[in-house]
C-alpha cells in the first residue's frame, strides 16, 4: 500500500523573495514536499481523488507568492487534461481513486530513497501511478515541485533551474535523517525538465547512486529557438565541461520522433560527456507524452487500452527494476528486462541523430514589386506550398530565402492581399541573375456596399472572448509569415465586422508587426484569404487585451471564417528568438497555425485561441 504525505517546510539558508527581511513571509525559501512511503494500512476510509492533486496547483501558485491571487487554476487545468485525453466529464478525471492513502501508517522499517524532480512547471499529478508503483515496492519517493525564483515560475535559465535542484537538496536531507530512511541507498529519477534537474542534483549530492531520466532535457535539441540552445549551453558549460563528479548509474528512456523535427539540427549527446556506467533505450513509438501518468489515467477511465498506456506501464517497470539492481542489489533485473526490450524491439540503443536528408543549400534572393509601377511590396508571402520554408517580404520588397536540390521540381509562390498570386519553378529561379525582380498585378475588385440604416443597429461578439492568464497558446517568432487563427462562425446572413480583439497573456519580443488575415473554408481547411488591403497591427512588450477598429474596411461576410494574426515584422534583444502568448481556452473550436509563409495549415483540437470579433447585422 502506498502512504501519502504532504511536507510544508521552509529552507533558511536561501532568501526567495529579493528586498524581503529575515521577519517577512517569503524571506525563505519555501518547499512542500509530496511523499509517497511503503505503508500498513489506510487512516482514512477511502483512497485520494486525482483531483485532490490537481488542487494543490492552485494552492501552491497562491502559497507561493502574494502579488497575484489565482482564481480557476485547477479547474482550468481540469479542462485542459480532458480536452487533450478525449474525456467528455470532468468529474470522471477529478473523482478518480488513486492508489495513495493520505497519512497512511508507515511501515516500520527503513526504505531507500528516490528523488523525483518534476517536469517544466509539473508537480507531482503528472506521474502519480509512478509514485505509488514505486512507494508499494519498498521506496520512500519525494516529488520535487517546478519552482523557479520568486514568483515561482520555472524558465529555462540556470538560476531558476537551480532552484529546484536546491529544493532537491534540501528535501535529500531532510528525509535522509528519518528514521524508516536507508541514507545509503538514495537514487533520483526525473521527467522532462526534471530530467536535467535529476542529473545535476546526482553531481551536487554524492549519496546518490542511480539516476533514471524520463526522456529528460539533458539530451538537448539545438535548434527550436535561439534563446533556449543560449540558456542550454550556459547550463552545459557550467555542469558538462569538467567531467563526472559522482560516478552515479545513470539511465535514459527516450521517447521516438525527434529525429523527424525539422527545426532541430543538432544534438548534445550527454552520453559523450559523462564518465560514468549508462544506459540509453530510445523507444521509436513513444511520445513525450507517454512518460506522464495521463495517458494511462485516460485508459483506465474509459477501460480501453491505447499504445501510450502500454509504453507508461512499461517506462514504470523498467524505473523498478533499475532502482532494484542498483539500490537493492537485485542483480540484473534492469539488464534483463533490457534484453528482452531489445530482443522483442520493444526500443533500441540507437543514439538520436538529426537526418535532414538535404545536401547542396541555394539562396534565392530578390524584390517583389508592383507591375507597372516597379514599386517594392512590403509583407508579401513567398514560400513553397505545404512546406516548412518561407519568407516574408521587408519593407521595401525585398526577400531571401533557402532552399536545397531536394525543392529543384518544387514552385515558389508569391502572393499578398489585394494582388494576383504566381509561381515560379525553383530550378528556372536558379538558372537567372541575381537579385531577382519579380511582379505582382493588383486585382481588380469590386467594393462591397454597405447599405447605412437608420436603425440602431445590435452588435454581437462571435468567438473566444478569453483573457486568461494561465491558459494560452504560444506563437513562436522564429520564421516570417509565423500565422495563428481560429474558426469563427458569423452565421448564414452578412454581418459587418466592426471590431477585433485579441488578449497578449505574456510577450517575449520588444517590437512586432502582425497582420490580421481571414480565409474562406474549403473542404474544411482554410484557403482563399478574403481582404485585399493589409490591416497591421504594432504589438509591443504590453501585455493585455487589443481591440483593433476594422469597420472602415468594410468586410460584410457570413458563413464559417478563419482569422489569424501573421507575425510579418519584429526585433528581439539579443540572439534570440521572440515568441507571443496568447489567450485562450478549452472550446470545441480548435486553433489552427502553420509554421511559415505558403506552409500546410495544422489544427491542434481542445484548445482555442482567444480571437473574437465584434459584428452587426443588417
Amino acid at each position: 500500500m502506498a502512504g501519502y504525505q504532504n511536507l510544508i517546510v521552509t529552507d533558511s539558508s536561501r532568501i526567495y523573495k529579493p528586498g524581503t527581511s529575515p521577519n517577512e513571509k517569503f524571506h525563505y525559501r519555501p518547499i512542500e514536499v509530496d511523499v509517497w512511503y511503503p505503508a500498513t494500512g489506510p487512516h482514512s476510509k477511502s483512497p485520494m481523488r486525482y483531483g485532490e492533486f490537481l488542487n494543490l496547483l492552485e494552492q501552491r501558485s497562491n502559497r507561493f507568492q502574494d502579488d497575484t491571487v489565482y482564481k480557476n487554476l485547477s479547474s482550468d487545468l481540469v479542462q485542459y487534461i480532458c480536452a487533450n485525453l478525449n474525456i467528455r466529464d470532468t468529474s470522471a478525471i477529478t473523482n478518480y481513486k488513486t492508489a495513495s492513502w493520505l497519512n497512511a501508517e508507515p511501515v516500520i522499517q527503513q526504505f531507500p530513497l528516490i528523488i523525483y524532480m518534476s517536469a517544466y512547471n509539473g508537480m507531482s499529478f503528472e506521474n502519480i501511478n509512478l509514485f505509488e508503483n514505486l512507494s508499494s515496492h519498498g521506496y520512500i519517493v519525494a516529488c520535487i515541485t517546478s519552482v523557479g525564483t520568486y514568483p515561482g515560475n520555472m524558465s529555462m535559465k540556470k538560476t531558476d533551474l537551480m532552484e529546484q535542484v536546491g529544493d532537491g537538496a534540501f528535501a535529500l536531507q531532510l528525509l535522509k535523517n528519518k528514521n524508516n530512511t536507508d541514507s545509503s541507498q538514495i537514487g533520483a529519477i526525473g521527467y522532462s525538465w526534471g530530467g536535467l534537474s535529476a542529473w545535476i542534483l546526482s553531481q551536487k549530492q554524492k549519496d546518490i547512486k542511480a539516476v533514471i531520466s524520463w526522456d529528460g532535457s539533458e539530451m538537448h535539441h539545438y535548434g527550436e529557438t535561439a534563446e533556449e540552445d543560449n540558456d542550454f549551453d550556459t547550463i552545459r558549460r557550467s555542469f558538462f565541461s569538467g567531467g563526472t563528479k559522482n560516478p552515479v548509474e545513470y539511465a535514459h528512456l527516450a521517447s521516438g520522433f525527434k529525429q523527424d523535427d525539422p527545426q532541430a539540427d543538432s544534438v548534445f549527446n550527454i552520453f559523450l560527456f559523462t564518465g560514468c556506467p549508462k544506459q540509453y533505450v530510445n523507444f521509436p513509438n513513444a511520445k513525450h507524452e507517454d512518460f506522464s501518468c495521463l495517458p494511462f489515467l485516460a485508459a483506465d477511465i474509459s477501460q480501453s487500452k491505447n499504445g501510450s498506456a502500454e509504453q507508461y506501464s512499461l517506462f514504470n517497470q523498467i524505473s523498478l527494476n533499475f532502482f532494484n539492481q542498483y539500490l537493492k542489489n537485485d542483480e540484473n533485473s534492469f539488464s534483463r528486462q533490457l534484453t528482452h526490450i531489445y530482443a522483442t524491439h520493444l526500443g533500441d540503443s540507437l543514439f538520436p541523430e538529426i537526418h535532414s536528408g538535404r545536401s547542396n543549400t541555394f539562396l534565392i534572393k530578390g524584390k517583389i514589386i508592383e507591375a507597372g509601377s516597379n514599386n517594392g511590396l512590403a509583407y508579401v508571402n513567398i514560400g513553397i506550398p505545404n512546406k516548412n520554408r518561407g519568407t516574408v517580404s521587408n519593407s521595401d520588397g525585398g526577400f531571401e530565402i533557402k532552399v536545397d536540390s531536394l525543392d529543384l521540381t518544387d514552385s515558389l509562390k508569391v502572393s499578398m492581399v489585394g494582388f494576383k498570386s504566381r509561381s515560379y519553378l525553383i530550378s528556372d529561379l536558379l538558372k537567372k541573375p541575381k537579385p531577382l525582380n519579380m511582379a505582382l498585378q493588383e486585382k481588380e475588385t469590386e467594393l462591397q456596399e454597405v447599405i447605412v440604416s437608420q436603425k440602431k443597429l445590435k452588435v454581437r461578439t462571435l468567438g473566444n472572448t478569453t483573457t486568461s492568464t494561465f491558459v494560452s497558446v504560444g506563437l513562436p517568432l522564429k520564421f516570417l509569415g509565423s500565422e495563428i487563427g481560429v474558426r469563427i462562425n458569423l452565421g448564414k446572413k452578412p454581418v459587418l465586422i466592426k471590431n477585433f480583439t485579441f488578449n497578449i497573456s505574456d510577450s517575449r519580443i520588444d517590437t512586432g508587426v502582425f497582420r490580421l488575415n481571414i480565409y474562406r473554408f474549403k473542404n474544411g481547411v482554410p484557403q482563399e484569404n478574403i481582404l485585399q488591403k493589409n490591416i497591421l497591427i504594432a504589438v509591443g512588450k504590453r501585455k493585455g487585451k487589443y481591440i483593433i477598429p476594422i469597420s472602415d474596411y468594410k468586410l460584410l461576410l457570413k458563413d464559417e471564417i478563419l482569422i489569424s494574426l501573421e507575425w510579418i515584422e519584429g526585433s528581439v534583444s539579443g540572439a534570440t528568438n521572440g515568441i507571443l502568448f496568447l489567450s485562450a481556452a478549452f472550446l470545441n473550436s480548435p486553433t489552427w497555425h502553420r509554421l511559415t509563409s505558403q506552409d500546410k495549415w495544422k489544427k491542434a483540437n481542445g484548445l482555442g485561441v482567444g480571437f473574437n470579433v465584434d459584428v452587426q447585422q443588417f
